[in-house]
This record gives structure tokens, sequence and C-alpha cells, in this order.
């Protein structure tokens, strides 16, 4: 509506115009002219000089109502045409080299491209002969300067040798060495043991290699330095409880086999897989023999989709075959009563596969598990096969306990703790700090004995322990430093009121900094496999190892941070899209560790 002549009617900016102005010469205008306007040649002048001034400014906007104008400056539109097409390159670079998606989430990849932003003019990339030769060495020496602030903490924290053994594709067997601390994990190197037997003695000779490479800082190994504590890696002993009891128990070694291969016509069945796919959101998991806690991965997952795989077959008579097949035989019961028994055990080596230091709560884990075990099976139909269960797991814990596990339980400030000490154990059993645990303190008394040659430092150390443990004068005595050593982690506690006892303080730190599992090994064979196979046997063995020494490096500095295991970055160097448990740690992390949570269990809460 015109509001100078009231006029009303529809049409767009430059009929409106016409209106007020009339239509230039040549020009139908479509429209009734304003008759106000006409009238008071004042008002049409005015009205002019405004319309004037407006297009000048570029203050108007045609058809405003109804069409949308452009929310971003053209420079800003043509940018994003621009980024659009460089993306395109990237893609058609990845695929045409045969580079995994997963690498857009490498934080190494996206610093490669905003150093490339950053580059001069007309950058290019390296020639091929200049990256496999000067840059691929300039590479390895800038990465060894990046492990030297790592390598610092050796001499204060200590070091583990981890080493894990594997047979590659072509059958040949390797053995790789790891230096390991509470700092983080490096890489040192892998060799080929074609042709040489893998005794004890060879084995020592190698990792004594490592040793000295590292400094004078395995029970071969323990006859040239005594200092030195072989331990095997607890994850490895503890999957062995597992076959143990699979070879003790016929009906639990049945049990698994007949799930075992439900499991396995499932998956060898594509089109029973992707009906099954549709009823259930959870993936079944056929976990290698190799693969820690298996036995009891498959059953759990099995059971939280039994009713998912009954409803894949469509027949009735079948439905009703299957679930009287179960009431029947007690398979279903005992498939639960598998898979409740050996929860705790389950826990525990999922508490021990992973990087850092755990090795103060190895010893006290222990305990907790074989608690509950007894509380699990106290009220179970196989109750009687307790005590074969239990000498099962004493045998193999007495095979894996070693000094170094009870110096570590009893230099832990928490297991002090009164109100720690006042909550029962798993299995009732009432808790006691670990200097009135006799075989606590054998471990200790045995651990100072090697850690130290002199009699006069050993009983300096037992005399500062002595002061730790009664917690009476001092800085142990003050009442911050008691509530701290509930909460704040072991080491920091240690280098915050360790000053009084100094040489007890630094043999703390050393201790508490060691790994328990060969972890950080045995996930490193994927990159030897990954760079020495048949498409890439044209690498001369030193590039090839190279080439493992960074890759390897530069995943375990990245595993210690932050932005590892949250954000954009989580797990970069893991192919999501993998599809076998063989293949992707990603999978084993979060589909077979996921499967039990550990809140709830008392071994978790120590």
């Amino acid at each position: 509506m015109c509001k100078h002549c009231k006029a009303s009617f529809k049409s767009s900016y430059t009929r409106i115009h016409y209106h007020f102005f009339e239509a230039p010469d040549g020009k139908k205008a479509g429209i009734q002219r304003c008759k106000e306007l006409m009238r008071d040649r004042a008002l049409h002048d005015r009205i002019r000089a405004k319309v004037l001034h407006a297009e000048k400014e570029e203050l108007y906007s045609y058809g405003k109502k109804n069409i949308p104008t452009p929310s971003k400056p053209l420079h800003e539109a043509l940018g994003l045409m621009e980024r659009e097409t460089v993306d395109l390159k990237v893609i058609r670079g990845l695929c045409s080299a045969g580079v995994p998606f997963n690498a857009l989430r490498n934080p190494e990849f996206v610093d490669m491209l905003m150093a490339v932003n950053k580059a001069p003019k007309c950058y290019k990339p390296p020639s091929y002969e200049k990256a496999r030769t000067s840059l691929l060495d300039e590479c390895k020496r800038n990465l060894e300067r990046d492990l030297i602030p790592i390598q610092e903490t050796w001499y204060t924290q200590g070091v583990s040798i981890v080493s894990d053994g594997w047979s590659n594709t072509k059958h040949n067997p390797l053995i790789n060495v790891l230096a390991v601390n509470s700092r983080g994990a490096t890489f040192m190197y892998a060799d080929d043991f074609s042709g040489i037997e893998k005794i004890g003695k060879t084995i020592s000779d190698y990792l004594l290699k490592a040793i000295e490479d590292i400094g004078h800082q395995i029970k071969e190994i323990e006859k040239v330095h005594k200092h030195i504590f072989w331990s095997p890696c607890v994850c490895h002993t503890l999957n062995l409880i597992f076959k143990d009891f699979a070879k003790a128990f016929p009906w639990l070694r049945d049990r698994y086999k007949d799930r075992k291969n439900i499991v396995k016509y499932y998956i060898n069945h594509s089109h029973i897989l992707a009906t099954l796919r549709e009823h259930s959101k959870l993936e079944l998991l056929k976990v290698a023999k190799t693969k820690f806690a298996s036995h009891y991965t498959l059953l759990r997952r099995l059971l939280d989709c039994r009713e998912q795989l009954v409803t894949t077959v469509c027949l009735s008579k079948w439905k009703d075959f299957v679930k009287n097949a179960d009431a029947s035989t007690g398979a279903k019961d005992d498939v639960e009563i598998i898979v409740r028994i050996t929860k705790p055990l389950f826990l525990l080596i999922k508490f021990c596969d992973g990087d850092g230091p755990k090795i103060e709560k190895v010893y006290k884990r222990m305990d907790n598990m074989i608690g509950e075990l007894k509380e699990i099976i106290k009220d179970n139909v196989h109750k009687d096969d307790y005590p074969i269960m239990e000498q099962i797991v004493l045998d193999r814990w007495e095979k894996m306990n070693i000094p170094i596990h009870c110096l570590g339980f009893a230099l832990n400030p928490r297991f002090y703790d009164a109100n720690f000490l006042k909550i029962p154990a798993p299995g009732g059993v009432e808790r006691k700090p670990p200097n009135l645990d006799s075989e606590v303190m054998s471990g200790v008394l045995e651990a100072f004995r090697k850690i130290i040659e002199s009699k006069e430092e050993e009983k300096l150390l037992r005399e500062q322990y002595a002061v730790f443990h009664q917690r009476k004068r001092g800085l142990f005595a003050k009442l911050a430093c008691q509530e701290d050593a509930v909460h704040m982690d072991p080491i920091d506690w240690w280098s915050t009121y360790g000053s009084e006892t100094s040489e007890l303080a630094e043999v703390a730190k050393k201790v508490l900094s060691q790994p328990v599992s060969s972890s950080s090994a045995k996930r490193n064979w994927s990159t030897y496999s990954y760079i020495h196979n048949v498409k890439r046997n044209r690498l001369n063995n030193a590039r090839a190892d190279k080439l493992v020494f960074i890759y390897s490096n530069i995943c375990l500095l990245s595993r210690f941070s932050k932005s590892y295991t949250s954000g954009p970055y989580k797990y970069w160097d893991i192919d999501p899209e993998s599809s076998t448990m063989e293949e992707s740690i990603t999978r084993m992390q979060e589909l077979m560790w996921s499967i039990d949570n550990e809140e709830g269990s008392s071994s978790a809460k120590l």
C-alpha cells in the first residue's frame, strides 16, 4: 500500500519506482501513477532525492522480502569454493596413493598441511630420492631429540626394558625392545631371529645389549646385573589362568567350544550375519585365542546377543528347539556361570593391559580378585571346584610375583590409610597394611637386598621405611601429607613429601614408575608388519628399520598425551574402519574392553 495515495497492489521494486516517478520513454509502466506525488511537486522532489541517495549508497535491496541475499561477502564465497577445490585435491591424493582416510585424523598430517600453508610461494614437495635418504635421516635425528626429555627421566625414575616376540606373515621370528617408565615408552629396535635358537642365554644376550645401550642402570640377565629384576608380563600370565581353567574343568571347556562354533557359524555366513545386524546393535566378537581374555570376551558378548541370535532364525520350531536345548542341558546357565566366575579375572587383565605405571596396585588387585572369585562361587553349583580354581590362580601368581611387586605395594602410601583399612576386602577378609603382611615384607627385604649393594645403605632404607609406614614424625605425621596419600599419585606424593627420607624416595619413584605388561611392545608389531611386508620388500633393512623407529616413537609419544584419548585426534594411529579384531586395536578397546565396566567391582576399587 502506498502511504501517500493509499493505493494497494503487489509488484516489484521497478514497478514501485514507476508508481512514484513514471516509466522511462519506451517502457510500459504496468502500474498507476501516485496521484499525491503528481499533485505535490515538492513532495515528489523530496522522495526523488531520497531514492537517488539510497541508490548511490547501495542501501537498497531488490526484492528484499522475496529474494534472499548472500550472508557473506563475495570474496568469502569465492574462498569457500577454493577450499572445496583444495579438499577435492586432498581426497584425490589420498585415494591415488592408497592412504586411508584415517590419516586425516593424524595430528602430524594436519601439522604438515599447516606448514605447507606457511611455506614460501610456489613451494614444491621434496623429491623421491631426497625423501628416502637425507630427509629420512634428518627426521630420525629430529625425533631422537624429541625423546631426550623422556630419556633423561630414566636416571631419576628408573626404566623397564620391555620385550616381546612375534612371527610375521613369512614366519620370521622377531623380538623387539622398548624402554618404558611413567613418562612414556621409547621404541629402540626390533631384530629378526631367523636361524637363531631362542633360548634363555640367547635372549638374555640380546637384552643385555639393550641395557648397555641405556646404561647400567631376565633370569640370565640378573646373573650379570644383580640389581635388575626380571618380570613376566602380568597380562600374559593372567591370561594363562583362563586356559588352565579350561583344561581343569570339562564343563567350562565344552561350553566354550560350543559357543565358539555358534559365533563361527554366524560370522562365516554373511546372509545370516546381515539378518542378525538388523536385530542387534552389538557385534559378535570372534577373538583370536592369542588375544587376552578371549574366553570371557566371546561368551559375554554371546550372552548379550542371545535373544537377537534366536530372533534371527525365522522358524518358530527352530526357536523352540534352541530354547529347549538350553533348558535341557543347562547350557545357558553354565555360560552365565562361566562369565560370572571369570569376570574378576577379566577386569584385572583389563586393568593391567595398558600403558603407564601400575606396579603398586597389582599385588592388592590380585588379592581382591581371589576374594571376589570366592564370593561368586560359594553359592554356585560348581562350588566344589573352588579349591582347584584357587590353586590354579595361586600357582600362576607364584610364578608372576616378584619382590618388586611387593616393594611397589609397600611404597604406595594409600594402603596405610586408616579409612581404607576399615573397609573389608572381597571375601570378607580384613585389610591390613603392607608392613604387617609377612609375604609382602619378605619381598620388600629381598628387593632392598638386590637394589642396594652396601649393607649400610640397605640398613638405611629399612630405617627410612619404618619412618614412612609408622607416620609418627616429620612430614609423614602431618595431616596434609596423610590426606594427600589417599588422592595424590604415588610418584607425585613421594616427590612432594619424601625429602626427609630421600634415599627411600629415590627408590620409590623408580619402582613406582615401572610398567607391569608388555602391551607397548605388543602393539608395535602391527607397525613392523605394515612396513616389512611383501609390497614394501624393495626397502632395504636399514631404511625399513628407520621407518619403524620413526613411526613407532611418534605413536608412543602421542599415547601419553591427553589429546590421544579424547578430541579429534582420539586413537589417531588406529584405523577405525578395520573389520577384524586382529587388525584393529580400536575395536579391541571399544568393543572388547567396554564389555564390562569396572564400576561395582571391588577389585577396581582396591
